[in-house]
């Protein structure tokens, strides 16, 4: 059972751990980028846009449906675009920045709980695929 000393000890780690999280340059890069699309209107639509219809059509052929050729062409010609699009590009690597984070840290503290000690590298990869969750950049081994 924890006591009341271990847990402001955790807690105190845990603050640490989020100050080292804000003062980190690429985080804050990441979250600015971020930041900056989503105050880009005509971005923001285009991306929801492309994220609705893609999220219909898979919902289409997962009930068995084929979806229309239309809905084909126009996802197609939205998902170009959107790909084309330098605010959606620069959004959606600074997601996999942050989401690399939330991972790695989710990671390791699940990992320590499990086997009651800190895991050692190799574990961390062995248990992610290879690289912090498998997606590669943003933990430093891409």
């Amino acid at each position: 059972m924890n006591t009341t000393a271990e847990a402001v000890s955790i807690e105190e780690s845990l603050h640490a751990l989020c100050a080292a999280i804000v003062a980190d340059k690429e985080t804050n890069a990441a979250r600015a980028q971020a930041e900056a699309f989503l105050a880009d209107q005509e971005g923001v639509a285009l991306y929801r846009e492309v994220m609705n219809l893609g999220r219909s059509l898979h919902k289409l052929e997962h009930s068995g449906e084929t979806p229309s050729p239309e809905d084909v062409a126009r996802f197609e010609e939205l998902r170009k675009k959107s790909d084309a699009h330098e605010g959606i590009t620069q959004f959606n690597e600074a997601q996999d920045h942050l989401q690399s984070i939330a991972n790695m840290v989710n990671g390791y503290v699940t990992k320590t709980l499990q086997n009651g000690a800190i895991p050692t590298e190799e574990e961390m990869l062995a248990s992610h695929g290879g690289c912090c969750g498998g997606g590669g950049g943003g933990c430093g081994c891409g």
